[in-house]
């Protein structure tokens, strides 16, 4: 009978310090831990419960390190926990749009796996530069970025936001610049747009693949006087609004009033040069 009552003892207590390490080892942030479930009874089903537990919450990093490589910790966070409303609202934002310069020929010249080593490099620079302004990457489309500031979550500096991160931007790219000039690779050059105004954001797509997006005249106008900066020669260039809307102190300088493509009236326009 004692014989016996240890072996019982033995096999229910096996599997509870089992699970016990576990939950020390889940504290300490190791999600790769799992139960070995050996049974079919309520301690085999415990340990099934702390396996489907330890996948969701792996799950759930998972989605939150995805997210976090695109935005700041502060907005990943406010909109994994529900409190940005993301199924259609006006909001008034600032969007940035950067491309770079003579991308086409310098893709023919370069090797493919050159071209997207480089390119990872851009962008990780650039992305950076965003991020650390409270920035929102919407989508990299070939070798453009657009980005939002203000949206999701609001900011009021949101101009300021978006100018700072397109000086960042220059800066961070310069410096890319000297390290590529040791792997014999011309200078990268890129035109950066700016414009503050009202968009409609939520999610939008398919039922099988769909992302966080902004509609509206003021995307369009963000993504065209981007396209200015190569008639101006310059690297970057903000409308009206947002040098009306910005409280900081830049160096600017005003450019000739232009007509832009879906515009009726011309639109007034400022280099932005530090």
């Amino acid at each position: 009978a004692i014989l016996l009552s240890l072996i019982v003892s033995k096999s229910v207590s096996a599997p509870i310090k089992e699970i016990e390490k576990a939950m020390q080892a889940m504290a300490r942030g190791n999600l790769d831990t799992k139960i070995e479930v050996v049974s079919n009874d309520e301690i085999g089903a415990l340990g099934e419960g702390f396996n489907d537990m330890i996948k969701g919450l792996k799950e759930s990093e998972t989605v939150k390190e995805s997210f976090g490589k695109y935005i700041s910790k502060e907005v990943r966070d406010e909109i994994l926990a529900g409190r940005v409303p993301l199924d259609g609202e006006m909001k008034r934002a600032t969007l940035l749009f950067s491309d770079l310069r003579d991308f086409t020929p310098f893709v023919e010249s370069t090797h493919p796996k050159q071209v997207v080593a480089i390119m990872n490099q851009y962008f990780t620079e650039m992305a950076k530069a965003i991020k650390d302004n409270q920035g929102l990457i919407l989508q990299f489309v070939g070798d453009e970025i657009e980005a939002v500031f203000g949206a999701p979550v609001p900011y009021d500096d949101h101009p300021d936001m978006a100018i700072l991160a397109a000086l960042e931007m220059q800066k961070r790219l310069t410096a890319l610049n000297e390290k590529l000039s040791d792997q014999n690779v011309k200078p990268l050059r890129h035109g950066i747009g700016i414009h503050t105004g009202a968009v409609l954001a939520g999610i939008i797509g398919s039922k099988e693949r769909s992302s966080y997006a902004l509609v509206g005249d003021t995307v369009n106008l963000a993504s065209r006087i981007q396209g200015l900066t190569k008639e101006f020669s310059c690297e970057m260039i903000l409308s009206q609004t947002t040098h009306d809307l910005s409280t900081e102190s830049y160096e600017m300088e005003q450019l000739p009033a232009i007509k832009v493509k879906g515009k009726r009236r011309e639109v007034m326009i400022y280099k932005l040069l530090g």
